[in-house]
């Protein structure tokens, strides 16, 4: 039995030999399946194989963030173990704007806008951590105190 493959076309190595050209070409733009005997192969695109293999990462990253936060472990998190920094009102913010991000990328294939919004959260979790740095932070001081630097 032979699977298709995004609707791909089947050929024979044969016909990959006598047209090489043709079919390569051809799975620059869209699969094309090579069959030799029991044997099968694909011809894609890396770019789209790089599409898939992002897509598969990190969407089993998100599904296993969400049946984490679906059994009730709201700052607990083996895929974002930084999460346990922040509130419950922040991780449902973390939530929601991660699995918008990532139906946004589904489409649009930039994959390093996922990849943003983790190191952003994990700024803030780290931030969070460390009381005496929030503090520090948060602390007024007296601009006369100031001292400007030559650059």
């Amino acid at each position: 039995m032979t699977t298709t493959v995004f609707s791909d076309e089947l050929i024979n190595s044969t016909q990959l030999r006598t047209q090489q050209k043709r079919w390569l070409d051809k799975a620059f733009i869209e699969p094309v399946s090579i069959l030799s005997g029991e044997k099968q192969l694909v011809l894609i695109n890396r770019d789209t194989v790089k599409d898939i293999f992002a897509y598969n990462h990190y969407a089993s990253m998100v599904i296993q963030f969400c049946q984490e936060q679906k059994l009730g472990k709201k700052n607990e998190s083996k895929v974002f173990p930084w999460i346990k920094h922040l509130n419950d009102n922040e991780t449902m913010e973390f939530t929601n704007e991660l699995l918008a991000s990532f139906l946004e990328v589904v489409h649009t294939k930039e994959w390093n806008t996922l990849e943003e919004l983790a190191e952003d959260w994990i700024a803030t979790a780290e931030v969070k951590s460390n009381p005496d740095l929030v503090e520090a932070l948060l602390t007024k001081g007296d601009p006369s105190a100031h001292v400007r630097v030559q650059v």
